[in-house]
């Protein structure tokens, strides 16, 4: 069996058994006919093409529910009641921590990143689904605070609601970290004024770069977590990247990266070419690709430049 036949047949097997079946041959031919032998010859640029495929991680609904029941359980939950039992002696009562845990719980509230139509906030549906919670706990970004006038006249920032005194954040992705810098920086310093209010970060997946700038004092501090850190490996054409560590024969990286770099330099910019601040990522979730995978993977903007995209990224869209 050649190469290009095991390509397709490893990319059959993951559609059915790990990409919940959203892809057939079809589709792939479609996306294939992007790669016309305009930086390599067109056969070579095909076959490096399918390689790239059948190294994406895809994250169907099932396992993103998972991933979120361990955002509660692992990233919230464990936290407080450690702090809970560490002031009781260690105790494993019940009837102790308990009780105390949902007055710490009742002055949570769970926020997405982004506006209401994002990811962020899509994923809270199935967040307080998989973990039983009640839908008082959730509340938009827009809700955590409101300004008002001083008998002075004076405009203030006022906390919505005194009693909160824990702000979470859930995220899908934390890419570059740019989300944070653009959507939360003016909002934190504004919940910075509310004493002994705490602002909390959780993504599911998180790159070590992004997670740098999570932790800047500005933004989160400490308080940044996630279910699982996407190291430099993760990056497609890094020097130990996990998608060449075992390249067949036949294969070549530097022309894999000459028609991803190629092509997404066409399709965005160079500097984006591989990915939203070169993310060089291959990673899709079942709601969403993020723009830190290949553009060669996701682009779909037809009025820009024709192209089918095998994954296809929803991307926001903030006016007409």
């Amino acid at each position: 069996m050649g190469l290009e036949d095991i390509l397709k047949r490893k990319i059959e097997i993951l559609s059915q058994q790990a990409w919940d079946s959203r892809l057939t041959w079809p589709d792939v031919e479609s996306w294939l006919a992007n790669f016309k032998g305009d930086f390599q010859a067109e056969s070579d640029e095909r076959l490096h093409a399918l390689y790239l495929l059948s190294q994406v991680t895809y994250f169907g609904q099932d396992l993103l529910r998972e991933m979120l029941r361990s955002v509660y359980k692992n990233l919230y939950r464990h936290p407080i009641v450690s702090r809970i039992r560490r002031a009781h002696s260690d105790t494993l009562d019940f009837n102790i921590i308990e009780p105390l845990f949902k007055s710490e719980q009742d002055s949570t509230r769970f926020v997405g990143v982004g506006n209401p139509s994002e990811s962020g906030p899509h994923l809270l549906y199935y967040f307080r689904q998989i973990n039983d919670l009640g839908k008082d706990l959730f509340i938009d970004s827009g809700d955590i605070y409101k300004t008002s006038r001083d008998a002075n006249g004076v405009v203030r920032i006022v906390q919505t609601d005194a009693s909160i005194k824990r702000y979470v954040f859930i995220d899908d992705l934390l890419g570059s970290g740019s989300q944070i810098e653009q959507y939360l920086s003016d909002k934190l310093k504004e919940i910075r004024l509310f004493q002994g209010v705490e602002c909390h970060y959780y993504a599911l997946f998180a790159t070590s770069a992004g997670l740098d700038v999570a932790r800047r004092p500005e933004y989160f501090g400490e308080n940044v977590s996630c279910v699982f850190e996407l190291d430099e490996t993760f990056k497609c054409f890094s020097g130990e990247a996990r998608a060449f560590a075992n390249l067949p024969d036949g294969l070549d990286k530097g022309i894999a990266e000459s028609v991803a770099a190629g092509y997404g330099k066409r399709l965005m910019t160079e500097e984006h070419a591989l990915g939203w601040k070169n993310g060089q990522l291959l990673l899709s979730f079942v709601h969403n690709t993020p723009d830190n995978s290949l553009p060669i993977m996701w682009f779909d903007f037809p009025h820009l430049h024709p192209w089918a995209p095998i994954f296809k990224r929803f991307s926001k869209v903030y006016g007409l």
